[in-house]
């Protein structure tokens, strides 16, 4: 099998090849690119992979850039220290997501992923490497956030957030333990990274965990009053979502494999 890697650490690339090798002796590892411009260069002067590893931020942008705008459609197993681009990189031929610091057995999961994937690809004839993904993949939503709070950054696990909110034109997570923190990401933007079967969208300002909710109130003109554990004021759901929020929560979580 024939790999190229984008990776603009040398360290990181040298590791990630000697741990393909070391699994596989006869891969052969065409070439380490570590730009979008040495990247579309490549692409252009070469013959393509038949699998490709890549790290996403590279110093001259994003390496989506390089298979969005050459149309590559070679699936790609991306490594990075951040799942800020989890649900971009499944939309890019990403077959799977590797968080650096890299691991073997990771490497080799991975690696089994795109043996099982090239199997069904033969067996099923016609149908996109994307669909296939889908069936070996679980919708990848964001598990945790990074914070920073007096100098400090560390993580915040979204089973641990009440409520994201508008406050003051930034957006902010509140915890159980009632502490808020800012976030760089519009509402919009969480929305679509974030679990459906735990948060909704109850208005232009707020996003509620299910986690979170404490009991609910009848409002007048057939609005609902939300009460948010450790929030001190309740949030409003309009007229127009009462029913669809009502049905989210007696919904509950989907039971997923």
């Amino acid at each position: 099998m024939k790999v190229l890697i984008i990776e603009d650490e040398i360290q990181t690339a040298w590791d990630l090849k000697q741990i393909l090798l070391g699994l596989h002796p006869g891969m052969e590892v065409l070439a380490v690119v570590d730009s979008v411009e040495a990247g579309k260069d490549w692409f252009f002067k070469h013959q393509p992979p038949d699998l490709i590893f890549s790290d996403i931020q590279l110093g001259d942008g994003l390496s989506f850039e390089i298979f969005q705008e050459l149309n590559i459609s070679i699936p790609v197993i991306f490594c990075t220290a951040y799942d800020d681009y989890l649900l971009q990189a499944f939309k890019t031929n990403g077959i799977d997501y590797i968080l650096k610091p890299l691991k073997e057995a990771e490497v080799a999961a991975s690696l089994k992923k795109h043996r099982n994937l090239q199997h069904a690809l033969v067996q099923t004839a016609g149908t996109s490497l994307r669909e296939l993904s889908s069936k070996f993949l679980q919708q990848p939503y964001k598990r945790t956030f990074l914070v920073s709070y007096r100098e400090k950054l560390f993580p915040v696990d979204t089973d641990s957030i009440y409520l994201f909110k508008l406050a003051g034109g930034l957006t902010e997570l509140c915890t159980a333990e009632g502490k808020k923190y800012n976030v760089s990401c519009t509402l919009d933007h969480l929305e679509s990274v974030l679990d459906p079967d735990k948060f909704y969208r109850a208005n232009r300002q707020v996003i509620l965990s299910r986690s979170g909710i404490a009991e609910i109130e009848h409002y007048f003109e057939r609005k609902l009053l939300v009460f948010v554990k450790a929030v001190k004021e309740p949030i409003v759901v309009s007229k127009a979502k009462s029913s669809q929020f009502l049905n989210w929560l007696e919904a509950g979580p989907a039971n997923r494999a």
